[in-house]
């Protein structure tokens, strides 16, 4: 019974987000986390063993590559979603950002300017 309560209330979950990520004009893509921890996100490759949750590391028997595990199956969704993995660790592909630089979209502080102290009035 907890379970049919528990899949229920993800898909309502689910449903909502959709709803809101139309609402306000979001791509919305929808991924199958099956596997996530399995694959390399640079690769593609697929280990033979489930990584045990006391294992931190991901490490790819094909390719080599070494990342922490919620990070590259992050990665992995990415890649299946047909978006570019890239950017998600605030790293661009010219390199990382600069102390000088900010995430586009985010307006910059004027000289003295407070954090808390913006308002935007809706």
């Amino acid at each position: 019974m907890a379970r049919k309560a528990a899949d229920a209330a993800i898909g309502a979950t689910k449903t909502a987000l959709i709803e809101m990520g139309r609402k306000h004009g979001r791509d919305i893509r929808l991924v199958n986390p099956a596997h996530t921890t399995m694959d390399c996100a640079s690769c593609g490759a697929r280990t033979k063993h489930a990584l045990p949750l006391s294992e931190r590391t991901y490490t790819c028997t094909a390719c080599g590559v070494v990342s922490p595990r919620d990070k590259n199956s992050a990665r992995v969704m990415l890649v299946r979603a047909g978006l570019n993995p890239t950017g998600a660790d605030r790293v661009r592909a010219g390199g990382p950002l600069l102390p000088g630089q900010r995430e586009p979209g985010i307006p910059a502080l004027q000289g003295g300017e407070d954090v808390n102290s913006r308002h935007t009035s809706a």
